[in-house]
């Protein structure tokens, strides 16, 4: 799929990033700089700390091989990996870049552009650019790599993250059969997630609702699928009316519907749902459709079923009424902070993880889309559950966004207080024409807008 995404890169040339920041003051890596000269010595030996956002057991030890290593390959050099949970890595993130005692940092969600913002992130270009890890990227992988820029890179990807259905067909089957069709045929609509509500019993429910932080993701998810296609690369913006998705009087329709598919056909504990218990609710069987990324095929594999046994399946996302879905397909990454004293080993130790056969095995144990060629053609990625993503890839009705809006400054502060939003609307206190009007505005008057 990530081979298909390439060749769309003329819809996204993504200016919009480039004019919301000015990187040309983000930072250099140039020769003159000493901390892109470093050289370890046994008198003066260089510790490299990396923190990571997603870490997990899939992942985190393969890291600290790979730091044990780079260790062996590199004498005086000692890689600390550090790895908080989920749940306090944004904050353990934005405590250690602004106490400047960070070398590498996996800025996931809204820590991108906050960290943008502040200047603490290093263009690695002129350096990275040289190396094997950079030949090594796919197309696609060079233009997420680039997006703040040309010849400028903030952010190396580290695997791609493309939302699909999980499914369990046997209580869907029985409550829901039309709607079953639907899902195996990649045709089911928001519309018919709310009618499966008939396949809800006394101890479980349709939709995996997310009711904790990145709720506002689930509002995001139907309100593009209603606009579509009507909208920029970056998936927030109508293309028709230069302003904001969240104007569109399709965005109220779409948003009063997820308050629906909450309220009728999702678990009432999904309110208190954040990632690991939307997982867990599909798991135990609490919920027989979920929404999520693709490195959580491995955790369902392992803790329900493996994927043959037939007992799930894997599907689309849900249209809108016009037979569109869109989401975006860009994927988490690492960044050199530009406190780094060392930055040139960092960026080495970045190169290291990059290259394969160090990213293939990383991709496969952690379960997401892979960024460098060599992986890119593993038919490990193109069979079994896998497969769905090829037919994503192939669907011209799904749209593929770029992240470049997400990758706004203003993202940052959007996030935070759309989830409190959401919370708002999940209690009943705030009505979703208010919050649209208010999402609106804030888009509007503090983003930049790219169709203008």
């Amino acid at each position: 799929m990530i081979k298909q995404l390439a060749t769309r890169k003329s819809i996204a040339t993504v200016t919009v990033v480039a004019l919301a920041i000015s990187v040309l003051t983000m930072g250099t890596s140039s020769a003159a700089d000493a901390t892109w000269n470093c050289k370890p010595t046994k008198a003066k030996p260089v510790t490299v700390r990396l923190i990571e956002f997603f870490a997990g057991p899939a992942r985190t030890p393969l890291l600290n091989a790979y730091a044990r290593q780079f260790e062996a390959k590199n004498p005086n050099v000692k890689v600390e990996i550090i790895s908080p949970s989920q749940a306090d890595s944004a904050a353990k993130i934005t405590q250690l870049l602004q106490a400047k005692n960070v070398d590498i940092v996996e800025p996931a969600g809204a820590i991108m552009g906050q960290a943008m913002s502040a200047k603490q992130l290093a263009n690695i270009y002129p350096y990275f650019s040289k190396t094997k890890g950079w030949a090594g990227l796919t197309d696609y992988s060079k233009f997420q790599a680039e997006l703040y820029g040309k010849k400028t890179t903030y952010m190396v990807p580290n695997g791609y993250y493309v939302k699909a259905a999980f499914v369990r067909p046997e209580p869907i089957a029985a409550g829901a059969p039309a709607v079953l069709a639907k899902i195996k045929k990649g045709t089911a609509t928001w519309a018919d997630i709310l009618a499966a509500k008939s396949s809800n019993t006394a101890t479980s429910s349709m939709y995996a609702m997310r009711g904790a932080r990145a709720s506002f993701t689930q509002a995001i998810f139907i309100i593009r699928a209603y606009n579509a296609p009507d909208l920029n690369s970056g998936g927030y913006w109508n293309k028709s009316t230069k302003t904001s998705m969240f104007n569109s009087a399709k965005s109220k329709e779409a948003l009063d519907l997820m308050m629906k598919i909450w309220k009728e056909a999702s678990p009432a504990a999904s309110v208190a749902w954040g990632y690991p218990e939307m997982v867990q609710g599909f798991v135990d069987g609490t919920a027989h459709y979920l929404i999520q990324d693709n490195e959580v095929i491995q955790i369902v594999d392992e803790k329900y079923a493996p994927f043959d046994s037939g007992k799930w399946i894997m599907a689309q996302m849900p249209k809108g009424p016009t037979g569109y879905a869109a989401q975006d397909v860009s994927g988490g990454g690492w960044s050199i902070a530009q406190s780094s004293k060392c930055k040139n080993i960092a960026t080495n130790f970045l190169d290291y993880i990059t290259t394969d056969p160090q990213h293939s095995s990383f991709a496969r144990a952690y379960g997401v889309g892979p960024v460098t060629k060599t992986a890119a053609s593993d038919p490990f990625f193109k069979t079994g559950a896998w497969a769905i993503y090829d037919k994503i890839g192939k669907d011209p009705k799904e749209l593929k966004l770029d992240g470049s809006d997400v990758a706004q400054v203003c993202y940052g502060e959007f996030f935070t207080q759309a989830d409190k939003d959401m919370q708002a609307m999940y209690a009943g206190s705030l009505s979703t024409t208010d919050a649209l009007k208010q999402w609106a505005t804030f888009w509007d008057t503090k983003c930049i807008n790219p169709v203008k």
